[in-house]
């Protein structure tokens, strides 16, 4: 099995301690993780020009050629993020705009997906109110919907703003690695 983790914090705080965690649950299973740094990459942002609407793929080439090919082969797709404004980082969502491709090779050029993929939520919010980041999760959901996969399990720490993660949160991001 593979996992590719899809990273979308400009720094390894506390996002990474908990992606971290949850990482070594699933290597402990033998799972080979893939671990991207999505702000190191180069991508450009969807123009809407249709292009995806008759062609597999995507008119640009950038780092985002990398990203279909690796969801393609995963078996686990993970986004990791910390909050910002209830939603994933701009890296990310600029990878999550670029991915109609995908959804448009299932639902419009009806090219099937034969692999049925699981999908994991890691995030961090600095306040407390969980109310907060609920679009966050639906961004995910569609995200991963066009990925062919379903959301199995949202890994979350609130309140980082005041406190740093640390014990149980870890551990409990490392046993939901060895279920998923």
């Amino acid at each position: 099995m593979k996992a590719l983790v899809l990273f979308g914090s400009p720094r390894r705080g506390n996002t990474y301690k908990l992606t971290e965690s949850f990482k070594k649950g699933l290597e402990e299973r033998n799972i080979q993780v893939e671990f991207i740094d999505v702000t190191k990459l180069n991508i450009s942002h969807c123009k809407s020009c249709d292009f995806c609407l008759k062609n597999k793929g995507c008119i640009f080439k950038d780092d985002m050629e990398q990203i279909y090919t690796k969801i393609y082969e995963s078996d686990i797709i993970v986004l990791a993020s910390p909050v910002y404004f209830g939603t994933v980082t701009s890296y990310l969502k600029v990878l999550i705009d670029r991915c109609q491709p995908l959804y448009n090779r299932r639902f419009v050029l009806n090219i099937e997906d034969k692999v049925k993929r699981k999908g994991v939520l890691i995030f961090t919010a600095g306040r407390k109110n969980k109310k907060m980041v609920d679009a966050m999760e639906l961004v995910a959901k569609y995200f991963l919907f066009s990925c062919n996969a379903d959301l199995n399990e949202v890994i979350y720490c609130l309140n980082t703003d005041e406190n740093d993660i640390e014990g149980a949160i870890l551990e409990t991001a490392y046993e939901r690695a060895l279920r998923v």
